[in-house]
């Protein structure tokens, strides 16, 4: 069963990410075009996770737990990760109650973390 305390202690954004990306291509448009490209693609993912839990589609559910969880490491969105591999953890034990109920925290931290990325990295652009 996915443990709910340790998500929540993780930072909802960790810049030194997102600055190491930075680093490695030597230009930080990218960098901040793909943080863009994260923002506008939550919508996406989320509705990805709430419907196939609503088909009980196993394969669907893993699949976009996994896109949320690699492209939130990758931004540096270490809570939505981490709340992404727990609901990856019931989807794959076939716990699609426990993933149901994953749903409202993984949007709500989503978009917590949406105000993140706008405000602490897009913003000083």
């Amino acid at each position: 069963m996915p443990s709910n305390s340790a998500p929540k202690s993780l930072p909802l954004l960790d810049l030194a990410v997102l600055s190491h990306l930075e680093r490695q291509l030597n230009d930080a448009r990218p960098a901040r075009a793909f943080a863009r490209d994260y923002i506008t693609g939550f919508e996406d993912r989320l509705f990805r996770l709430e419907s196939s839990v609503s088909n009980r589609d196993v394969a669907g559910a893993l699949d976009a737990a996994l896109s949320l969880r690699n492209s939130s490491a990758m931004v540096g969105a270490s809570r939505l990760s981490a709340l992404a591999a727990d609901f990856e953890t019931a989807v794959a034990s076939s716990d699609l109650d426990t993933a149901r109920r994953a749903l409202p925290g993984i949007e709500r931290c989503g978009l917590d973390t949406i105000l993140e990325l706008e405000v602490r990295y897009l913003a000083s652009a």
